[in-house]
């Protein structure tokens, strides 16, 4: 198409040929919006293709897979884990339920087994017609070794320190107790204690720091002595042994408290058991303990 002439000075130029038909108003209202629509569309024609994007392919796919498996695994195995945790703490608790059953058990039937003993021995005992000889000896035995509980008439002795004691010659002594106890013995006393420490072959007087000590056990003033036996002689012939001179002493000169009454009963408990060290059971008829 030719361009139109141009311009001169003093001339106006000829009009487009739409103008001519549209006019200039209409012509720009119908002509401006196709125009932008085509530049847009030509810059989008012109512009580079975005990226598109790109396939994670085959290998994308299968670490997804491996991925999401591990995953589950993991899931489920924590949960087995849980599960089997809660198991055996389950089990281990119904173990010490049974075991405790068990224990107690066990224990009830030492204690019928032993009463069923003691029965046996007892009745064996009884039938027998040397019976009378062996039970007494036995009581002989238990009263002298302290092994049993044991009442009776006999005497009380309470000794103290003398008055305002200013030394130890003033207070009762380890060895004053042990020729009380010896003199006691030798006057017929068939069981002793003191402060209610039954005395046997085993048991040591002795001074233990500041204090007395019987059976290891420590004792405080005063000292209550309880001698079963004959309430009627003992208190004479203790006076002619030689622990009761020592006390009879020991009162004129050093001041120590002495007194001594006659009982109608007394109690003496009975003194643990000793374990054995050197002894031993017979094993068979006619052999000897070695």
């Amino acid at each position: 198409m030719a361009e139109p002439p141009p311009a001169t000075p003093g001339h106006e130029p000829p009009p487009l040929p739409d103008q001519v038909t549209m006019g200039l108003l209409p012509y720009l209202t119908a002509h401006a919006l196709d125009e932008d629509y085509a530049l847009a569309a030509e810059r989008r024609a012109t512009a580079p293709q975005a990226r598109s994007r790109r396939p994670i392919g085959a290998a994308g796919a299968v670490a997804l897979a491996v991925f999401a498996v591990f995953t589950v695994t993991a899931a489920a195995q924590t949960s087995q884990n849980s599960s089997s945790e809660e198991h055996q703490r389950q089990a281990l608790i119904a173990q010490v339920k049974a075991r405790k059953v068990a224990v107690e058990n066990d224990r009830r039937s030492v204690v019928r087994l032993q009463a069923e003993t003691d029965r046996l021995e007892s009745g064996l005992l009884h039938n027998t017609t040397s019976s009378g000889g062996v039970l007494a000896e036995l009581d002989l035995l238990a009263l002298r070794s302290g092994t049993s509980a044991v009442h009776g008439p006999g005497v009380e002795i309470v000794v103290d320190d003398a008055p305002d004691a200013q030394s130890d010659r003033n207070k009762v002594l380890d060895k004053d107790l042990q020729a009380l106890v010896n003199g006691l013995w030798r006057a017929g006393a068939e069981a002793i204690s003191i402060n209610g420490e039954r005395l046997t072959n085993l048991s040591a007087i002795r001074h233990a720091g500041s204090a007395i000590t019987v059976n290891f056990t420590s004792l405080s003033r005063p000292y209550r002595v309880l001698a079963i036996g004959n309430r009627d002689t003992l208190p004479g012939r203790f006076a002619d042994t030689t622990g009761g001179q020592t006390w009879l002493d020991l009162q004129g000169q050093v001041g120590l408290r002495f007194r001594m009454s006659t009982q109608r009963s007394l109690r003496l408990p009975a003194a643990d058991v000793p374990d054995l060290r050197f002894a031993k059971t017979v094993t068979s008829e006619g052999k000897k303990p070695s």
